[in-house]
């Protein structure tokens, strides 16, 4: 029987949130076990449009064609709302059998048992993770556990407006850049663009970048005590990038809310930026932006800088499906996972609609389709060139990342607009994190 999406993306929140006590909405028929028939009912909850919804749909009735006595339960929420949400019914133990998760929220949940492993499920064969790089997989693990099955992946790069870069005379960019060689790049390239562009958007306050920051000079992110680099590490970082604002080469502070906004009316896509970091799906938004009003050009991509050329700074992050620990059926929460994640018809359907397939051989499907947009095709080339090279990596994050990131981003705009220091803003910012990450 076919789904209405309609009756998915509205009354489906309705069903299965109006109460968090509402335990159908989790599963039935099975017993908690891992062996059993693939059968009954099991929930499943994720972020997303009503575009997504549809194609999950989709998905899903494959699954249940496949498996005649077995039923998927789904609840869509928008992404901010899902989040929120999330903390509540953990709190609850209401999570959905099967429940979308993101390497950037997935440690709080891991590390207080509301996710069960799944490492049993995939010894047993029910979850299959030999088509998944294992760089990508990684994203999906905490302290060596797999709490995640990715299913879709981002990965932090450089983009860049080629049609501005190739009309300056200059020089493209290298994968092989150390953060001043990238820094001397931008100040050549600056006195050759039009007025009022810059060569770079300004990402003294941006997580992912000092990610990649902190990863390329060596370091690691975060350990099981909280931070762990060094506040000269970040008061680096700030400099770095507040020099580059001074000297006109990157962006002013106060175009920052610009940076955080729709893809579409970020610098870059408006050509008022001639790089950034991005992830990799953003890169054909970007174009698609700058095509419709007239600038048709190409923003490629370039690895992050990196002060080591054999240590990757691309920072890959993964969306993906979880089992709740409070799943009383798992066989059937297992085989949809498994299917999601594996299955070709299914990633045709789904078509990398939530962070980029991670299945290779759901990825060799989708480009040899005729009926897949261009831009999902190229999204897949980009990640492919990068997971067959090594040049990726991953970072754990832990609980607390939301406080951590907002107060990364006040502290930096407080420098930056020259109301404090940069030492007392890494002070500042020191305190409010350790604070944060307990």
């Amino acid at each position: 029987m076919k789904r209405s999406t309609s009756r998915l993306t509205l009354a489906l929140s309705a069903t299965c949130t109006a109460a968090l006590a509402l335990t159908a909405c989790s599963s039935s028929g099975g017993s908690g076990g891992i062996d059993g028939p693939i059968e009954g009912t099991v929930g499943y909850s994720f972020w997303g449009t009503p575009a997504r919804a549809e194609k999950v749909a989709t998905v899903i009735e494959q699954f249940e064609e496949a498996n005649p006595g077995a039923t998927i339960d789904p609840e869509v929420a928008d992404y901010f709302a899902y989040v929120e949400r999330l903390t509540v019914r953990a709190a609850g133990g209401d999570l959905a059998c099967v429940t979308g998760s993101q390497s950037t929220f997935l440690s709080q949940y891991a590390e207080n048992e509301t996710l069960r492993p799944l490492d049993d499920l995939i010894a047993s064969g029910q979850i299959d993770t030999a088509g998944i790089p294992e760089d990508v997989l990684t994203a999906g693990q905490i302290d060596g556990k797999q709490f995640m099955i990715p299913t879709g992946t981002f990965v932090r790069v450089m983009g860049y407006n080629e049609q501005l870069v190739t009309d300056a005379g200059a020089p493209a960019p290298t994968d092989d850049m150390t953060w001043e060689q990238w820094a001397q790049w931008l100040r050549e390239l600056q006195p050759k663009l039009p007025d009022g562009v810059y060569a770079a958007e300004n990402e003294g306050g941006n997580m992912f970048t000092l990610t990649s920051w902190v990863i390329g000079h060596g370091g690691t992110m975060f350990d099981e005590d909280g931070l762990a680099f060094s506040e000269d590490d970040l008061k680096e970082f700030f400099e770095y990038w507040i020099a580059l604002q001074n000297e006109g080469v990157a962006l002013p502070a106060s175009s920052i809310p610009e940076q955080n906004g729709a893809l579409e009316l970020t610098p870059i896509a408006q050509r008022k930026a001639a790089s950034g970091t991005r992830d990799i799906p953003h890169l054909y938004v970007m174009e698609q932006a700058l095509s419709g009003s007239g600038q048709a050009t190409k923003v490629p991509e370039v690895s992050m800088p990196s002060e080591d050329p054999s240590e990757s700074a691309n920072v890959l992050g993964s969306n993906g499906l979880s089992i709740s620990s409070e799943c009383d059926n798992i066989p059937t929460a297992a085989a949809y996972i498994n299917h999601f994640a594996n299955d070709t018809d299914a990633a045709l359907a789904f078509q990398s609609d939530n962070g980029i397939l991670t299945n290779t051989a759901a990825q060799d499907a989708l480009l040899a389709d005729p009926q897949i947009p261009e831009g999902v095709k190229q999204n897949v080339t980009i990640l492919r060139t990068l997971t067959d090279s090594g040049d990726v990596t991953t970072s754990t994050y832990p609980t607390g990342l939301g406080t951590v990131t907002t107060e990364l981003l006040r502290q930096y705009e407080a420098a930056a607009f020259g109301n404090t220091s940069v030492d007392d803003a890494v002070t500042a910012f020191f305190a409010a994190a350790n604070d944060a990450l307990g």
